[in-house]
């Protein structure tokens, strides 16, 4: 029986293979949007003294954006401030006290010497307690001083609106002078970090993973490649369209994206090649 080499064979068959399920970089359309939408309200029924911003201006978070009439607040805090550095009541009860107590001594002398009755010690003794007591009263009254202070503050700051993120002016709702009562005052928009956004086929369902890096090409700036990390895959498939939703965040540090752009989403992951 005639011999054959199945060997090179062998090599032809195997390297068909491995083309085949070779690694394919995936390109599916995605969207760039922010990160959140904020409408920026008041916690408490006023009007609005002063808007320090308008649209389309940056801000950071913690940057104050709306001044709201506080005239009341004002003044109580400065009437709690007065209330809280006054030592006068402390230093009144503290001298009182003082002679209050030399007067006690010089009446238990007194009393061992047999000049004063049993009556005018227990009285001294009485009058000083309550000294003691004024005394504490005082310094209490001072704690308390401090933490009506620290409320008029509180109540003072919430006339003062910060951004809650780094982000833009969408829009404006209100103006100076306006209420704010069930209403909010502005729009912002995040744009560190960006949301990407994009549709997936059911052939993909399982290969997408949160926490994996995803490669994204935006329309803008064009020609260049940034990457997102996926946040969620959203485990329920649309039976009518036979797809799942992504999404991912994407950083923006030095605001070069902008949000509202379509964009390319390249993936590597291991997929069968067409055959044929």
């Amino acid at each position: 029986m005639k011999k054959y080499n199945i060997q090179p064979l062998l090599f032809i068959f195997l390297g068909y293979f491995s083309m085949s399920v070779s690694a394919i970089p995936t390109e599916l359309d995605c969207l760039i949007q922010p990160g959140m939408y904020v409408d920026l309200s008041s916690p408490i029924d006023t009007t609005v003294k002063e808007i320090l911003v308008k649209p389309g201006d940056n801000v950071t978070k913690g940057q104050i954006l709306v001044q709201l009439e506080s005239s009341v607040e004002s003044v109580r805090v400065m009437l709690a401030k007065m209330q809280a550095n006054s030592t006068t009541e402390i230093n009144d009860r503290k001298t009182q006290l003082k002679y209050i107590r030399l007067n006690n001594q010089r009446i238990n002398n007194l009393y061992a010497k047999k000049s004063v009755s049993e009556f005018e010690r227990d009285k001294s003794a009485t009058e000083l307690a309550l000294a003691k007591l004024e005394l504490e009263k005082a310094r209490e009254n001072a704690q308390i001083a401090k933490v009506n202070l620290e409320l008029a503050q509180a109540l003072l700051a919430l006339k003062t609106l910060k951004s809650p993120i780094d982000g833009i002016v969408v829009d404006l709702y209100t103006q100076a002078g306006e209420s704010v009562v069930d209403r909010p005052i502005m729009k912002l928009a995040q744009i560190n970090p960006l949301k990407v956004e994009l549709i997936a086929s059911t052939e993909y369902f399982g290969l997408i993973d949160q926490g994996m890096a995803v490669k994204i090409q935006p329309e803008l700036p064009k020609n260049k490649h940034f990457e997102a990390t996926v946040t969620v895959v959203d485990q329920l498939i649309d039976p009518a369209s036979g797809t799942f939703t992504v999404r991912m965040a994407l950083p923006n540090p030095k605001d070069i994206l902008v949000a509202g752009v379509n964009c390319l989403a390249i993936l590597d992951f291991d997929l069968a090649a067409p055959s044929g």
